[in-house]
This record gives structure tokens, C-alpha cells and sequence, in this order.
């Protein structure tokens, strides 16, 4: 019995390095370019002796050089955001790129990717990459590659930029493990499960974004935004709103306003990132009081998460529809996505109708009403 499973384990890894050879690369001068390189994600401490882990390291070694030689414009980082250690991966790694010099700005986080498999998936069926280069140590990468061109995805010229492989005792441990791994992946290609169980819970409807994907991160996708609108918005008649940059503000997250020409509108800060100014969306009556509604998605170069902000006019002043701090108002890319209002009026008069967006592996769309709270916009 011992020998048949070692020849298993043989048969499978040689499977997964045939099919490598001439995808995965060592040599940065012998990768081809690719837009989006897929950095797959691990902790930066080993997980039980709390020291160095390496393998972090090296990785970050390897995407770093890729995007500065010009092979890759864009890292997406695909990992566990609440990984067994209790550690954010994505997060982790994109502040040590950060720190060495890679914008922000050419940085998405991928917190769902819970196994290669998932990082693979996501790359294709979540933020609609055909093309990518994967970056990790050679053993990971050949079986990352293997996956993506196995799973029934839309990809085609898939390669990998091999980080340098620690040479501890606890790496050499890690390299017997994958040929466990291998095994465990033909398992999960012939039973096809946990292909079937992403599928269910997975945004298909980024095809109008592809050609960015960072759109999705600072943008509703099917809100009416525009730099500037028009509307009955104070009750006293039609004016128009739209968005400036404050040379003279202060506060480095909030540099946009809503301006007006009406002098009795007093503006609004907005939070925003300079390379992406946030846009207004009428949304018409949503309490039905008789004026329209302003929202907005702040804009930012990190974090996917965002809680969109929905203002009303009372009484001369500005004030919140709904608390931005509410718990039906944070939006992530998955709501984002699929071309739904995140708001509107409720059949119910003098509440608003929210969609919003579960949290967990299992991330799905409900809808609720809630009332307004008018509160001052302090934040």
C-alpha cells in the first residue's frame, strides 16, 4: 500500500513539472510581459515559531522586480484576509511593496484567495484576467499553473516568475508537503468541487470592466456617475452640483468638495484619491420629502471595502440620509460589481430601500429598509 501511494505522489508531481516546463521562468530577462502579475500570498512570520518566513520575502523579492523591470503594470495580491495566525496576507504584503517603492495605486488585494485554487479562480472569474504572470517559488508555481489551464477557465498564456526558494529545514519540509498538495489538487480537479462551490459565490459580471479592473474598486458599476448633476436638491428650485479639487485643503484624504454655484449651498468635503476624483450620483427623492438625494463612493488606492455616503439638504445645511457608520452602508467589490443601486426609495414613505452585500465565504445580496437619521456629517 506504502508504495502504491509513493507512486501516486511521484506520478502527479511529474505530471505538474512536464506541464510546467516553459511557463515558469527564474530569469526576469526570459518572462514576457503580462499587464497583471497574480502574487500569490503567504504570512510574513512562520505560523508557529513566529520567526522570518522566507518564502514572504523572496516573493515580495520577485513581484518587486517584475513591476520595476516593466514586466508586470499591475499586482494582484491574492491571499486569506483572516488567515489561521489571525493575519491579513493581502494586506501584509502590500504594505512591504509599498515600502519598497511599488505605488499603491498599481496594487489590488484579493482577501478571498483561501487556497491557490481560489487565487486561480478569482484571477479569471472575478477580476476578468485572461493573461497573467503568477509569482511565487517554483514548486507553487507549477501547480498554480497546472490548475488555471485545468479548471475549464478563460485563459490562455499563463506563466510564472519564480521567487528564490529559502533553503531551511522547515523549507525543505514545505517541498515534501507539495507532493501531498499535488495529490490533493488531482482530488479536487476530478471531483470538480471546490471549482463549483466558487462559481455560486462569485461576481460574473465585470466583462464592461476588463479593461480596468481597478474600476470596480472606486466605482458602482451601473450608477448614473457623473462629474457633475443636476437636480432639485434644497426644494427651492434646479441647481447644479459638481465636483472640485480644494488646493487649499488640509486634510490629504478629503481633498475634493461638492461645489456649487448657488452661494446658498455650502460645499462638501469628499474623500478621494487624487488619481481617481470620486463622481456624484442624483439619486433622486429617496425619502420622499421632495428634494433629491447626492451620493457618492469615496475613491482610494487600497482597501476594496468602501461605505457609500448618501447626502440631503435640511434646512441649509448638509446633513447624512443614513449614518455612513451603518452597517448596511459599507459596499464591497462584489455588490459593486453587479449592476445593482445601492439605494433607493422604499414603498414604505420616509424610508429608503438598501441593498447591500453579506460578509463571508459566502458572500451574498439582501435588501432591507431603513430610516434616516439625518446625522451631521463629522467624520
Amino acid at each position: 500500500m506504502a508504495v502504491i501511494c509513493i507512486a501516486i505522489m511521484l506520478i502527479c508531481n511529474q505530471i505538474v513539472v512536464n506541464h510546467a516546463k516553459g511557463k515558469v521562468f527564474s530569469d526576469i530577462d526570459s518572462i514576457k510581459y503580462n499587464k497583471v502579475g497574480v502574487l500569490l500570498g503567504t504570512t510574513p512570520q512562520a505560523r508557529f515559531d513566529r520567526i522570518t518566513n522566507y518564502f514572504f520575502i523572496y516573493r515580495i523579492d520577485a513581484a518587486e522586480q517584475l513591476f520595476k523591470a516593466g514586466k508586470i503594470e499591475k499586482i494582484l495580491i491574492s491571499g486569506d484576509e483572516h488567515s489561521l495566525d489571525g493575519v491579513n496576507e493581502p494586506e501584509c504584503m502590500r504594505d512591504s511593496l509599498v515600502a519598497r517603492g511599488v505605488p499603491a495605486s498599481a496594487i489590488i488585494l484579493d482577501g478571498k484567495g483561501y487556497r491557490t485554487i481560489c487565487s486561480v479562480v478569482n484571477a479569471n472569474k472575478v477580476y476578468g484576467l485572461k493573461s497573467f504572470t503568477i509569482i511565487s517559488q517554483k514548486f507553487h508555481n507549477e501547480r498554480a499553473i497546472y490548475q488555471a489551464e485545468h479548471l475549464g477557465l478563460d485563459v490562455e498564456n499563463i506563466q510564472a516568475y519564480n521567487a528564490k526558494d529559502p533553503k531551511s529545514r522547515r523549507a525543505y519540509l514545505t517541498t515534501i508537503r507539495e507532493y501531498f498538495a499535488r495529490v490533493k489538487m488531482f482530488w479536487d480537479l476530478l471531483i470538480d468541487q471546490r471549482t463549483k462551490e466558487l462559481g455560486d459565490n462569485i461576481a460574473t459580471d465585470f466583462d464592461a470592466v476588463n479593461q480596468d479592473m481597478w474600476y470596480v474598486i472606486n466605482h458602482v458599476i451601473g450608477h448614473d456617475e457623473k462629474d457633475t448633476i443636476i437636480g432639485n436638491f434644497t426644494g427651492k428650485g434646479i441647481d447644479t452640483l459638481y465636483v472640485s479639487y480644494d488646493r487649499n485643503q488640509k486634510d490629504e484624504y478629503k481633498p475634493f468638495i461638492i461645489a456649487s454655484s448657488n452661494r446658498r449651498i455650502p460645499p462638501i468635503r469628499l474623500y478621494g484619491v487624487i488619481g481617481d476624483p470620486p463622481k456624484l450620483v442624483n439619486e433622486g427623492d429617496l425619502d420622499g420629502n421632495g428634494t433629491s438625494e447626492v451620493g457618492y463612493l469615496p475613491t482610494w488606492d487600497m482597501s476594496q471595502w468602501r461605505v457609500y455616503r448618501v447626502f440631503t439638504f435640511i434646512n441649509g445645511q448638509w446633513r447624512y440620509l443614513i449614518r455612513p457608520d451603518h452597517e448596511y452602508m459599507e459596499t464591497g467589490e462584489f455588490i459593486r460589481g453587479r449592476y445593482i443601486d445601492l439605494v433607493e426609495p422604499s414603498i414604505r414613505k420616509g424610508w429608503v430601500k438598501v441593498h447591500y452585500q453579506t460578509q463571508g465565504v459566502n458572500e451574498t445580496i439582501k435588501d432591507t429598509i431603513v430610516k434616516p437619521d439625518f446625522s451631521p456629517i463629522d467624520d
